[in-house]
């Protein structure tokens, strides 16, 4: 064979090996992106990764190595199980980590003869009841889901923190089942079962263990408003105005400096404060001088909840608050006048 025929056949046989080399790169390529978008169009909604609680109501997305009988999507029953294909008898499901009900549907399918070394991953695509509710004074009220173990102030956090009209107290209620647990292992019953009120300038200051609470689906925490007193009449500010500590409480004098202070028209000595009585058609006036009680000769008074502290003005002042208006115009226009007569 001539040296120009050894060539030849040197560079079809190299031709011929990189052909199939590309051709078999391109066709896994191809693969791997039809497997990819084949599972994004099977999971148009949100997947939750890692160890998590399933409950009542989750819809599961179960693989079971390459077995398309028994791979697919479950929804755990009201009973907190899930019914497998081709197994005889549910499987307890709520209140399980995907971890763990992952083993426990191997140990099943090993038992029942089905699979002799299964490979069970399991993931929440969503999540129906694993939730805690945020209601009362905070910034952004509302359901918030629990996707991994969730203390008090993690949820206070999300939900924007306090409200300005936030009080001194907040109260988590858990719902409780008929076994007498708290709904982490299935349905759970209307009973609810509130807790003692939590101080949360002790929470917030670090002195209440209750920041490390760990929070159950079905929990509701309601962060108590503070009591407000009303200020209205002759006043710089009028409007209503926060206790923010219940132990301090709100006097008299406190209230009218949130209110930036009487008026110079303002009749200090007739002042009275409405409050509702016992009745709800009915209420109490208890009279006021904040005269005296500004000069110390009356004790300051504490307001309660609701309290209208009404400061009216005095008709006289007011008269000659406008007499002075008149005078200061007139001389005004005496000036102006004689300026250029």
């Amino acid at each position: 064979m001539s040296r120009g025929n050894q060539i030849f056949l040197l560079l079809a046989a190299f031709i011929s090996a990189s052909a199939v080399t590309v051709t078999a790169q391109v066709n896994s390529q191809n693969r791997s992106t039809m497997n990819v978008n084949n599972r994004s169009a099977d999971n148009p909604g949100p997947v939750v990764y890692g160890g998590y609680q399933i409950g009542v109501g989750d819809i599961l997305d179960i693989h079971v190595n390459d077995e398309d009988d028994i791979s697919g999507r479950y929804q755990v029953d009201q009973d907190g199980k899930v019914k497998i294909s081709l197994l005889p008898n549910a499987i307890q499901a709520a209140g399980s980590t995907t971890f763990e009900f992952a083993h426990r549907m191997s140990d099943e399918l090993k038992q029942n003869q089905i699979l002799r070394e299964p490979s069970v991953t399991v993931l929440i695509l969503r999540e129906m009841t694993q939730n805690v509710s945020v209601m009362g004074a905070v910034m952004r009220p509302g359901v918030y889901p629990l996707e991994k173990p969730t203390g008090l102030m993690d949820v206070i956090s999300a939900a924007g923190g306090l409200a300005p009209n936030a009080g001194n107290t907040l109260t988590i209620t858990h719902h409780v089942e008929a076994n007498g647990s708290n709904g982490t292992n299935g349905s759970a019953t209307p009973n609810a079962e509130p807790s003692a009120p939590i101080n949360l300038t002790a929470l917030l200051s670090g002195r209440d263990r209750s920041a490390s609470l760990v929070l159950h689906a079905g929990d509701v925490i309601t962060v108590n408003t503070a009591p407000v007193v009303f200020v209205v009449g002759s006043v710089g500010k009028p409007g209503a105005f926060a206790v923010q500590d219940r132990r301090s409480q709100m006097t008299v004098l406190q209230a009218v400096a949130m209110a930036e202070g009487p008026t110079p028209t303002a009749s200090l000595g007739r002042s009275i404060i409405i409050r509702q009585s016992q009745s709800d058609s009915e209420r109490v006036e208890i009279p006021v001088d904040l005269k005296k009680v500004m000069r110390g000769k009356e004790k300051d008074q504490i307001l309660e909840a609701n309290d209208i502290l009404f400061i009216p003005q005095s008709g006289l002042k007011a008269g000659m608050r406008r007499l002075g208006d008149i005078g200061a115009q007139a001389a005004v226009s005496a000036v102006t006048y004689s300026a250029f007569f």
